[in-house]
């Protein structure tokens, strides 16, 4: 059939039509969206495609297990060293995988750092635990943290502890979350990659739901999307991120760290300063198999785009397209609803049309960002992580919740001026001046009958 009777339809049907003008007009901008979200996926293949094989295992001899009198004793390469930095504050579930995982790299010379919020936190039995089940490849220093900032996050503060007393040696700093389980290869893939122009390197994360959780599956699929956002618009992700030595050397970084809420959002405006760059690796993406109820998922999600609201200018173009899909939706509804009592039935069929490609789409889109990432990053996935194929109506009806809730979580952020975090209650004051108003365990952040010095070696 000829499109011009249709055109000449629907031109019947616009003319002098203020309304139908309108509604044409919301059809087109919700087909826009999905032709964007399309070209963000394909563009967010395209980088996975592109992106370097893994680089060859080394053939070294297995490294015996190192004593461990001094936290800073001399790795094993004193030419190229590497240090690893794991903050935490609370018991993850899979902590003590973290830990097995982090002291098995191939890296031929590297030490773990780890500090932990406080003598009393839940991690110290974790982590003494772990020294009493495992020998370490690599040396191993566990310190409380010893000063409270208030104008910073914890977490910042972790870091900037972490990275205090640094031999010449060390070349690569690389920062992990205690819900990451780093295949052998993590580490020595940040090392080889940093370089003069790119001083630093970030995976991102890969939600495999372990249940039938529908906050898992919403998590799932929210996740996917902001995945493919961070990637195409060089938003790194701390829990799995290489520094270079240089850039850990710049008082600048350190500054931002010293009153910022994050480190991970923080960093582009301070890499673009010094002239470098940060680069993502499909390698060192991580795969969570926790599960999360709605109801924990949906104050996190806010948290995260707060992050991206304080520091990065990526958020004037993520926060009014992820109210505008919605929206769209919405408003195409209701003008395909008018137009069919008003008899445009031409335009009633293109906003049926628009709404059912966006949301057709969204499935799709997953699906293929999941394949991208699981090609990117063959080593993270295990046998039985099925693929979200496998589940297709968990997957739905995720996405459906997500794209319910993202709207009322972007607003969330946007407006936010307190906000919660493993316990500690910010302020988040104009300009991005954050202050710390309450904090559960400072008060027992002190010495006990539990003797541990101020810089405790685990051996």
């Amino acid at each position: 059939m000829s499109a011009a009777p249709l055109l000449s339809g629907l031109s019947g049907e616009l003319a002098g039509n203020g309304w139908g003008w309108l509604g044409l007009a919301i059809a087109l901008g919700l087909i826009g969206v999905t032709l964007t979200q399309l070209v963000l996926v394909w563009w967010f293949d395209r980088i996975c495609r592109a992106a370097p094989a893994l680089p060859p295992a080394p053939a070294l001899p297995p490294a015996p297990a190192l004593p461990l009198a001094h936290p800073l004793a001399p790795p094993h390469d004193a030419s190229a060293a590497a240090r690893v930095i794991l903050c935490l504050r609370g018991g993850d579930p899979f902590l003590e995988a973290t830990l097995a995982a982090i002291t098995r790299q191939d890296h031929p010379s590297y030490e773990l750092v780890i500090v932990i919020d406080s003598l009393t936190d839940p991690a110290w039995p974790i982590v003494e635990r772990f020294r009493d089940r495992h020998e370490a490849s690599c040396p191993i220093t566990v310190t409380p943290l010893a000063t409270r900032p208030h104008h910073c996050s914890l977490k910042c503060a972790s870091l900037l502890q972490g990275l205090a007393d640094m031999p010449a040696s060390i070349k690569t700093v690389a920062l992990l979350d205690a819900d990451v389980v780093p295949p052998p290869h993590w580490l020595r893939t940040i090392s080889e990659t940093l370089s003069d122009e790119t001083w630093a390197v970030t995976g991102n994360r890969w939600y495999v739901p372990p249940d039938q959780e529908l906050g898992s599956w919403t998590r799932l699929a929210w996740n996917a999307g902001a995945l493919v956002q961070m990637v195409c618009f060089g938003i790194p992700w701390g829990g799995s991120l290489g520094l270079h030595r240089d850039l850990v050397d710049q008082p600048i970084l350190r500054q931002a760290w010293a009153t910022a809420f994050c480190e991970d959002t923080s960093l582009p405006r301070v890499l673009r300063r010094l002239g470098k760059r940060c680069r993502f690796l499909p390698a060192l993406i991580a795969v969570n198999r926790e599960s999360v109820t709605l109801s924990a998922f949906l104050p996190w999600v806010s948290r995260q785009l707060l992050t991206a609201r304080l520091y990065h200018p990526a958020w004037l173009l993520v926060f009014p397209f992820g109210l505008a899909a919605p929206a769209l939706v919405v408003l195409a509804s209701l003008a395909a609803a008018v137009a069919a009592t008003q008899g445009w039935y031409l335009l009633a069929v293109i906003e049926a049309a628009a709404i059912a490609a966006f949301l057709v789409s969204l499935p799709g889109l997953v699906w293929w960002i999941e394949a991208a990432a699981r090609r990117g990053a063959p080593g993270v996935f295990q046998a039985d992580d099925q693929p979200v194929s496998r589940s297709w109506w968990r997957l739905i009806v995720g996405i459906a919740v997500a794209q319910s809730a993202y709207p009322r979580c972007l607003w969330e952020a946007q407006t936010m001026r307190q906000c919660d975090w493993r316990g500690v209650r910010y302020a988040i004051n104009p300009g991005a001046r954050i202050e710390v108003l309450h904090d559960a365990a400072a008060a027992n952040n002190q010495p006990s009958d539990r003797s541990h010095p101020s810089n405790h070696s685990l051996s």
